[in-house]
């Protein structure tokens, strides 16, 4: 009886094996294809654009050149901003936020206060202000897109002195389980880094994988296979070895 009882237990857990192999999901980079941008019409800001208007990109087709930066952003608080710059460069960044809060209560539609203010608050791990924060930045840089009546985007405005803010706030979107609104954040940033820019090399932008894994990570908990076996794949791309990518497969 003993006997029996020891070889009905090892088949129930092979069975468990296989079924487990069986269900494992599996990724085929073949055939993966990158999901267009929900817009109808993308305007970027502070490009000095090669293309007309109307005209379509393909991958590493370059569509301009980012505008210099002015030398003076602030007419109030230009000392107080280059102080600001050097201490976050020294990760010093509560006394970024102790010197720019004053400073966005004055100028409170300065973009480069903003940025710099709300990149400090994120990087001190206060997520929450720092997302009011962008969320400020954003309706200043991004105040003429337009929606259409079931809430999908018409024209999109792509601010590209300030990519990191889109991706900023796709990742507390994420935190937050907003996950549609999370992809069309970081697409923002990432789509113009990597489909327009003939520069481009992954190699030396390392946190393009996180944001292609974040991708595949919110297409997954929106049950939307074909964009997150994408991202993953892209994601794998880049780093053969992630395994955070991994958990999160259609």
């Amino acid at each position: 009886m003993r006997k029996i009882i020891l070889i009905t237990t090892c088949i129930f857990c092979l069975n468990i094996q296989l079924q487990s192999e069986e269900t494992k999901p599996s990724l085929d980079c073949t055939k993966t294809v990158r999901p267009s941008f929900p817009a109808k019409i993308v305007r970027m800001n502070h490009l000095n654009s090669t293309q007309k208007v109307g005209d379509r990109l393909e991958a590493g087709q370059i569509a301009g050149t980012m505008s210099a930066l002015p030398e003076v952003v602030s007419p109030l608080f230009e000392s107080q901003y280059r102080k600001a710059e050097q201490l976050y460069a020294e990760k010093k960044f509560d006394e970024v936020i102790t010197i720019l809060e004053p400073t966005v209560k004055v100028e409170k539609r300065n973009p480069f206060l903003w940025n710099l203010y709300a990149r400090a608050l994120y990087a001190a791990k206060r997520k929450k202000e720092s997302f009011l924060a962008y969320q400020t930045l954003l309706s200043i840089n991004d105040a003429d897109e337009t929606y259409n009546e079931d809430g999908s985007p018409n024209l999109v405005i792509i601010d590209v002195w300030f990519l990191e803010a889109y991706w900023k706030v796709s990742s507390i979107y994420l935190d937050q389980g907003e996950y549609a609104k999370s992809i069309f954040y970081n697409r923002k940033m990432l789509d113009i880094v990597t489909f327009a820019n003939k520069q481009y090399d992954p190699n030396n932008m390392i946190y393009n994988v996180t944001a292609l894994s974040y991708l595949a990570e919110a297409y997954y908990f929106l049950n939307l296979k074909e964009p997150n076996n994408y991202y993953a794949c892209e994601t794998l791309k880049l780093d053969p070895n992630n395994q955070y990518v991994l958990q999160f497969l259609l």
